[in-house]
């Protein structure tokens, strides 16, 4: 389908989601499979915001400071990767937090990135849906993980310096040995929502991770929305290397349609100003507040992650 007829597919969901013709459930039902979710992790509670809230920090060395904390707390052992910086946020250096769970290689990498942007006033933004709540997200998925008896190598990456252009993931990739068949799931926009937006890309059925996420999504009975094209964030760095990678938001499964058409439509400067996603006037604002973190959504987040790194780890042998 081209991308003019699945502009115009998406706009006439958005209508009926609109209107309350359509569901979320629908999406799911048709393609939903049998399979059950293997061990779910236990939902987020509201002690989850109040982790969030510890990541509201004058500056990213203390959104870092705070990570290494929950690591310890959690009884997560890590290792810090520090790299050059920009000089930019006033910091030379940044520091990649990788957890590693076994040795050697790994053919799966799951991240995201734990920095805040600095907005035109110069203070550091609250970075709660950008990205502590994905911070969240991989601290549940690396204690689940560490659990399961894994086949292959799983890394669980807290990049440092993505809102200051990919430069924790792209100092992480140019260091990586990855192992055969390696692939990369990226976290970023995980706090509030019922569905899942996933790319970018080529989606289509040979595409070695489009296909699990949309089984993973039936699995959870969760609305899959497929984007060729994405915000960038980590994942990039990884495709510019030739590392198949997919990134994952949780949005309302309005708002993820309307994202579709913002990012792929062939829109008129009105309607595209319309049709604008909140999302985007939320995120490096001072809107990125911890009000828009619903434990509902962070577990459906880790659900969804952790059932499709399983899915990788297992399809691998």
């Amino acid at each position: 389908m081209q991308t003019r007829s699945l502009a115009r597919f998406h706009l006439l969901l958005l209508v009926l989601l609109l209107s309350g013709a359509g569901c979320t459930g629908g999406a799911a039902q048709e393609t939903a499979v049998s399979t059950a979710p293997r061990r779910l992790p236990a939902p987020f509670t509201d002690e989850a915001i109040d982790v969030a809230r510890r990541f509201v920090q004058p500056t990213n060395d203390l959104r870092l400071a705070v990570l290494e904390e929950e690591l310890q707390r959690r009884g997560l052992s890590y290792t810090l990767r520090t790299f050059s910086g920009t000089g930019a946020d006033d910091r030379t250096e940044g520091h990649n937090v990788v957890v590693g769970l076994g040795a050697g290689p790994p053919r799966i990498v799951v991240g995201g990135h734990f920095d805040a942007d600095r907005l035109d006033d110069g203070t550091l933004s609250h970075g709660l849906v950008d990205n502590a709540a994905g911070v969240l997200v991989l601290l549940r998925v690396a204690e689940t993980l560490r659990d399961a008896d894994l086949q292959g190598v799983v890394h669980v990456v807290f990049f440092d310096m993505e809102e200051l252009g990919l430069l924790g993931s792209r100092a992480y990739v140019q260091s990586l040995d990855p192992a055969p068949g390696a692939v990369m799931v990226n976290v970023d926009i995980v706090a509030y929502g019922d569905a899942l937006l996933y790319g970018p890309g080529d989606l289509s059925a040979a595409h070695p991770l489009a296909g699990r996420v949309h089984r993973v999504c039936s699995r959870h009975a969760v609305a899959c929305v497929g984007t060729p094209r994405m915000p960038p964030s980590d994942d990039r760095s990884f495709q510019r290397a030739g590392i198949p990678a997919v990134s994952l938001a949780v949005l309302p499964a309005e708002e993820a349609h309307r994202a579709w058409l913002f990012l792929n439509g062939d829109l008129s400067a009105t309607l595209r100003g319309a049709l604008t996603p909140p999302i985007l006037r939320t995120i490096h604002t001072e809107r990125d507040t911890v009000d828009k973190l619903e434990p509902e959504a962070l577990t459906r987040a880790v659900r969804i992650v952790t059932d499709l790194v399983l899915d990788l780890d297992a399809a691998a042998q």
